[in-house]
């Protein structure tokens, strides 16, 4: 259970990994190009229960699969990186992938379990895109959302703390062979649906928080500068601040104020979607807990053993 992505090993990852503009701009060059870019999750872009894309695309050159010629204007975009391509160590035509496991080419085209190597919570979350992976994440070949409940219980990641490494700060090394090596309990019947439930739940309930998030954030940029393109940590979590909170941080950012006249809508609107985001939130919480109380169930877990688990993880979740 769980194998490492290396298909984004290339060598140059500035040649083979574009942004969305980048993207559609070859494409328009050339439609034939659209087979070869493959979106594209790095370990940062994955959090529990959802994955955060950045937009991102991968220029799919497998060794010995690809005629470059048959796609110029993604031969053409690589061509300025070749005198760097050809001096990797490894054998390969010089705009190919360095490292393209194609045994698993196949599996990223597809729904999967997907978490990234180093962490401080449990990482997993279900990829419904086929998202080509960094080597940053790991994925496992499966959409069994039973399975992505239970790596997201607490009793997996007690479990997990206690074998893998552990990186400065506290995060953990989930390598494969430590994840492979976690205990799956079996789901009676009657639990199966709930479960299953529970999972969608959470997973559904964070990708609609995220798209709300995200929409409220490209908003915020509305209010700055051509050139102020990234937004505070508050500003992120405009979510918690109150609406004087949210103008003096946009004040001190942005160096801005919103305009009298549409204070009222402004306040209007983050509030509106604050409510949704905490509502979105409040579920997930709600839906983890009786996972891992399922979980607690399926393992005999005595209540002195939960208290003693739970203390052992405060502050994690």
């Amino acid at each position: 259970m769980g194998h490492r992505s290396t298909v984004s090993r290339p060598g140059l990852n500035e040649a083979f990994i574009v942004d969305t503009a980048t993207r559609d701009r070859l494409v328009a060059q050339e439609p034939k190009s659209a087979d070869l870019l493959k979106p594209f999750l790095r370990g940062e872009n994955i959090k529990r229960w959802r994955v955060e894309p950045d937009g991102l695309f991968l220029i799919n050159t497998p060794k010995g699969k690809v005629n470059i010629d048959d796609y110029p204007a993604i031969r053409n975009w690589l061509l300025p990186f070749k005198p760097d391509l050809e001096k990797r160590a490894t054998k390969q035509e010089w705009f190919e992938l360095q490292q393209a496991q194609l045994a698993y080419q196949s599996v990223f085209a597809h729904e999967k379990i997907v978490y990234q190597d180093i962490t401080a919570q449990n990482p997993f979350a279900l990829d419904r895109n086929g998202y080509f992976l960094a080597n940053t994440c790991y994925f496992i070949p499966s959409a069994d959302p039973t399975l992505l409940a239970f790596l997201n219980s607490k009793l997996c990641w007690f479990f997990l703390s206690s074998v893998t490494n552990i990186a400065r700060g506290g995060y953990l090394r989930l390598r494969s062979d430590f994840v492979v090596q976690t205990p799956i309990a079996a789901i009676p019947k009657r639990e199966h649906a709930r479960i299953t439930r529970l999972s969608n739940t959470c997973t559904d309930n964070a990708a609609a928080r995220l798209s709300i998030e995200s929409a409220v954030a490209h908003r915020i940029l509305d209010l700055a500068l051509p050139e102020q393109r990234r937004l505070s940590r508050k500003l992120e979590e405009w979510y918690d601040l109150d609406f004087g909170g949210f103008r003096a941080e946009v004040e001190r950012v942005f160096h801005a104020e919103i305009p009298i006249r549409k204070r009222a809508e402004w306040e209007k609107y983050l509030s509106e979607h604050a409510v949704e985001v905490k509502r979105l939130t409040a579920e997930i919480e709600t839906a983890a807990r009786e996972i891992d109380a399922i979980v607690y169930r399926l393992f005999d877990l005595m209540p002195d053993e939960i208290a003693s688990l739970e203390a052992s993880l405060a502050g994690q979740y």
